[in-house]
């Protein structure tokens, strides 16, 4: 269900251990990752295409080196540039280098003076820089980098992009390839699903090199990759089963001109496989209810365009509150009793969590293991800025761990915590930024955990299918064009 994530040092220590247990080289192990990567990337190379390989000195340069031996022998167009000085070299760069000039292939060394001119519809290969990057890119290897982002080629980063951190965030003034896609070995790494690298890293390929399993396994972690299998929780249905085998889900929340947000939840909990959905809204909202979705039951507020007072049936067994609900004093009262008296699961979306923003002595209120779904805007009203990607997924932790809660936070790559592991969705589509797109994930995830799906991987699971309706969306319609009905159409998949 899920991807160990690592640190670059950590994947430092699993490559050593696999030396140890395969009984290999490092340089071996060079060798069988850029051996992988060349049957990977071949493919979308045409034999009479140039293609131009960028190696800095250090171990990522020496799988530029072996690629560019493997594609030479292979009768492809290639020239090879070395980036920085062959005397800081590491060794296994310095070997490979020996096996290039042994078969007459000869590189060339890149000075201020004389950085080479890349025609148009050539093949960049970037590997200056990989994971132990700790540092901004300055001197000629930034003139490199400046130089392959301005040619407007296909660029195909090895690893990593040069000049981006693995496992933290850059400065928004460093230098960093714009890569087209990047050829990663064995995982994906931590700065690839930073929002602000989205033009660094707009997609990404996994090269397996055969890290030893048992150095993976035993290697530590909080952060994880969400998986297909994660759909594996979605159990088959017995079938003598009835509705209440599959729960009750009772979803709060809406306003004068508001209504639609409650009812596409209402809507998407019942397309999830709830057995039962009750909504409560304004006195105002009845009647479009029952008519927009007559498999939902609904009750009524004494107000007529806000909420004032909630009821709570006996035999809900999960409830999602916040959708389109405003914050008038009044509801917001009415908000503080319910999380009084509320003893199912439960989650808090929209103006729900904006209530807790403006009464925060609330927030000890909330009943262990409730579900928030915050975007960045609704997270900073709650914990204040940050500073970047990094520090973001901190606070988003820390908050979790004092609030014993499940945080997911919204957006292009969402993840969600716990406060202790955090779990990174690895969808990320466009599509999704619609109106009500979020009330569909409210939905969802109270579904599930009216199926009595534990918090965490009700959360997890409504994430990733939330996610996947629109990768499955993209492939028939324009990304612009999807609305949030169209989201809870899809949940037939």
């Amino acid at each position: 269900m899920f991807q160990k994530l690592f640190t670059a040092s950590q994947i430092k220590e699993i490559d050593y251990q696999t030396t140890i247990t395969q009984n290999i080289s490092s340089l071996e192990l060079m060798e069988r990752a850029a051996s992988k990567l060349f049957k990977q990337l071949t493919p979308y190379i045409a034999y009479k295409t140039p293609i131009f390989v960028f190696c800095g000195t250090g171990n990522n340069g020496g799988d530029g080196l072996v690629l560019t031996r493997l594609l030479f022998l292979k009768n492809y167009q290639v020239k090879c540039f070395i980036v920085g000085s062959p005397e800081k070299a590491s060794n296994d760069f310095s070997i490979n280098l020996k096996k290039l000039k042994q078969i007459n292939f000869k590189v060339e060394y890149i000075s201020t003076e004389n950085l080479p001119e890349i025609p148009k519809n050539s093949i960049i290969i970037d590997a200056v820089f990989g994971t132990g990057l700790t540092r901004p890119v300055k001197g000629i290897a930034q003139k490199t980098i400046q130089l392959i982002n301005q040619s407007k080629n296909i660029i195909y980063s090895i690893d990593l992009p040069s000049g981006l951190y693995a496992d933290k965030s850059n400065s928004p003034k460093d230098s960093i390839v714009k890569s087209t896609k990047v050829f990663t070995f064995q995982f994906p790494k931590f700065s690839f699903f930073f929002p602000e690298n989205i033009e660094y890293v707009p997609n990404y390929e996994v090269v397996d090199i055969g890290l030893d399993t048992s150095a993976i396994s035993e290697m530590h972690t909080t952060y994880f990759l969400i998986t297909e299998k994660i759909k594996d929780l979605l159990e088959k249905r017995p079938v003598y089963a009835h509705k209440n085998t599959f729960g009750h889900a009772y979803i709060i929340g809406g306003s004068y001109g508001m209504i639609g947000a409650p009812l596409l939840s209402s809507n998407a909990a019942l397309r999830i496989g709830a057995g039962l959905v009750s909504n409560f809204l304004p006195r105002i909202g009845y009647s479009i209810s029952q008519t927009f979705v007559p498999e939902v039951m609904s009750y009524s507020d004494v107000s007529k365009k806000y909420i004032s007072k909630i009821k709570i049936p006996k035999r809900i067994t999960a409830a999602g509150i916040g959708m389109g609900m405003q914050t008038k004093l009044k509801t917001q009262k009415a908000f503080k009793s319910f999380l009084n008296e509320i003893k199912v699961p439960l989650l808090l979306d929209a103006d729900a969590l904006n209530i807790l923003s403006e009464n925060k002595k609330w927030l000890s209120l909330i009943p262990p293991h409730t579900v928030l779904t915050p975007h960045e805007g609704e997270f900073k009203r709650l914990v204040g800025n940050w500073k970047n990607s990094f520090e973001k997924w901190q606070l988003l932790k820390e908050f979790s761990l004092k609030y014993n809660c499940i945080t997911v936070l919204k957006g292009p790559y969402s993840v969600i915590t716990n406060g202790s592991e955090i779990y990174i969705n690895p969808i990320a589509n466009s599509a999704l930024a619609t109106a009500g797109s979020g009330d569909v994930l409210s939905g969802i995830i109270t579904g599930l955990l009216a199926q009595k799906i534990p918090p965490l991987k009700a959360a997890i699971l409504g994430v990733y299918i939330h996610a996947k309706t629109a990768e499955l969306y993209v492939k028939k319609h324009k990304s612009y064009s999807m609305i949030a009905s169209d989201i809870i159409e899809l949940l037939k998949f």
